[in-house]
């Protein structure tokens, strides 16, 4: 994930990412689980592998789909914010991502944040 995704990311390394990831996958398959005298670790560790990959590919497949570069997160082949895609993508295992709209800010938290100077930090 650090290699493929990064802070700064592009088309090419999350794809790559992602094909990585499957054959981790792939590998998964074979994962066995097996109680010893000290109980189920085998089986702690495999949920622990399996929610990480979850996460990976969650995480793979979104930063592909926002073809911009927006809060911390840099498309390097993307460089500017896309006023479309000023939402929040939502990833599931069987229906991929969905688009929510983001809200307004309250007039009270955006009285705060004209007080903090933007110039030279990334944010959102």
């Amino acid at each position: 994930m650090t290699e493929y995704a990064g802070v700064v990311r592009d088309e090419q390394g999350l794809r790559t990412g992602l094909t990585e990831l499957d054959a981790i996958e792939k590998r998964m398959e074979n994962v066995g689980v097996h109680p010893d005298i000290a109980g189920f670790q085998d089986l702690a560790h495999a949920f622990d592998l399996k929610s990480a990959a979850l996460a990976a590919r969650a995480t793979l497949e979104a930063a592909l789909e926002r073809r911009e570069t927006r809060g911390c997160h840099n498309r390097s082949d993307y460089p500017d914010m896309d006023p479309a895609l000023r939402v929040n993508l939502v990833w599931s295992p069987t229906d991929g991502i969905t688009r929510e709209p983001v809200g307004p800010v309250p007039d009270e938290i955006a009285a705060l944040m004209e007080d903090v100077s933007t110039d030279g930090k990334l944010v959102e």
